[in-house]
């Protein structure tokens, strides 16, 4: 009997790995869009490699030929123009590859939203979540989209290298006004799971994807300090500072730290949920057990992020 091929956007990224490495393990033939280049091969050849080139319409459409389902983990952080990263050019890109998808008789799209991209219409980056959520929503496609909050686990955990790489670097950690607001962090391999789960499924839905514990941001922070063998002083201080200390921080890195948007959207608890917990994998029990391995070098995202020219 042949496998069902499911094809992955971005399988040698992060979530998308995850998810390919789920449906491997359920016997599926996966098929990975990818435009990235110096990234390692996580699969050993399992994974069936294409190029993801949006402005080849023929091209796009062929890798997508015989496809169950597609996953779509596509988007991008910022707008930086000199890389052509910009949200606008990412909803439309969505569009194109939603089209193609639907041309080459793809059954089922799981797109991987973000939490809450409604509370956040002035923001570039969740007005452009709300714009590709409503192409799904408007046309005739089977569809998931799995709105997760902030990811760990699995390996890249950019994010969580680099605060904890800041947590060993200085001996004082300002959070981002009282940091009072809530944080629900969702393991990647929960996210796949779910996302695999929907595959198989043809109701339109659109839900959150979360972990099961919550936490103050501060004491996210102090828990990480704690399971890394630190002793840190946490104190308040106004987001702008904080943005323009990223910024600072930035320069000498050579890399964007922190974006206004994503200290807002923390502020206001986009990074958490109201709806039951999808996940199972606790973060207290994962960063006791692994907190010692983070930090010790910044990953740099904006270096990693290297991709062949449009």
């Amino acid at each position: 009997m042949a496998r069902e091929l499911h094809v992955v956007t971005g399988a040698f990224g992060y979530s998308g790995r995850w998810i390919a490495h789920r449906l491997l393990e359920e016997g599926h033939q996966v098929r990975t869009l990818t435009n990235a280049i110096g990234r390692d091969d996580p699969f050993n050849g399992e994974v069936e490699v294409h190029s993801l080139d949006f402005d080849d319409h023929v091209r796009l459409v062929e890798s997508l030929r015989g496809a169950k389902v597609l996953y779509n983990t596509y988007w991008v952080r910022y707008n930086h123009p000199r890389r052509n990263f910009e949200h606008g050019i990412a909803v439309e890109n969505s569009r194109r590859l939603f089209d193609a998808a639907a041309e080459a008789g793809v059954e089922r799209i799981v797109h991987l939203s973000v939490a809450h991209p409604h509370k956040a219409p002035d923001w570039t980056y969740f007005r452009g979540k709300v714009a590709v959520e409503k192409i799904l929503n408007e046309s005739d496609y089977s569809f998931a989209i799995l709105r997760p909050t902030v990811l760990f686990g699995g390996g890249r955990n950019v994010l969580i290298n680099n605060i904890a790489w800041m947590l060993r670097k200085f001996p004082v950690f300002g959070v981002f006004g009282m940091g009072n607001y809530p944080i629900q962090p969702v393991h990647v391999k929960d996210v796949a799971r779910v996302a695999v789960e929907q595959g198989r499924l043809r109701k339109n839905v659109t839900i959150d994807v979360t972990g099961p514990e919550k936490f103050r941001y501060k004491d996210y922070i102090g828990l990480m300090a704690k399971s890394m063998g630190l002793r840190r002083l946490i104190i308040p201080m106004p987001s702008i500072f904080g943005w323009i200390f990223g910024k600072l921080l930035g320069v000498f890195l050579q890399d964007l730290v922190i974006t206004r948007a994503e200290i807002k959207g923390l502020k206001r608890g986009l990074m958490a949920s109201d709806e039951e917990p999808r996940g199972v994998l606790k973060f207290s029990e994962w960063i006791a057990e692994h907190g010692s391995e983070f930090g010790n070098r910044y990953q740099n995202d904006l270096k990693e992020r290297k991709y062949k020219s449009p």
